[in-house]
């Protein structure tokens, strides 16, 4: 078996290259539709818990729905506090595309980064 590996040492090196392309593309992959779970997510919340102050209630609902929806096997790549990151970042993008109808960083707040690099 040693030598085996110690032969063909580049092939395995070329299956673990490929098996971590393929986990990138499919965490890329996913973060594209939590993105759009998450901005339905944000309107129903919006809809459904009404009142003032009442932001922070809407985003951890937003938040506990969102983390449900990813698989287990995935959870791994994607703890908790990174996703709350990204909705915070998501949100901050819908809110700018809102106030004039272009993403430009134009709100007080907007720290997030473009869309594409989402």
């Amino acid at each position: 078996m040693i030598e085996f590996l110690t032969n063909y040492w580049f092939v395995g090196l070329m299956v673990i290259g490929f098996a971590g392309y393929v986990i990138y593309l499919i965490t890329k992959h996913r973060w594209t539709k939590l993105r759009e779970i998450a901005y339905k997510m944000i309107v129903q919340a919006e809809q459904v818990i009404t009142g003032t102050k009442k932001g922070q209630e809407r985003f951890n609902a937003v938040l506990t729905q969102l983390y449900n929806v990813i698989p287990l096997w995935l959870r791994i790549f994607i703890p908790k506090n990174l996703l709350e990151k990204k909705l915070q970042q998501w949100y901050e993008l819908i809110k700018d595309s809102l106030d004039d109808g272009e993403i430009n960083h134009s709100t007080a707040h907007s720290e997030s980064t473009d869309i594409d690099n989402l």
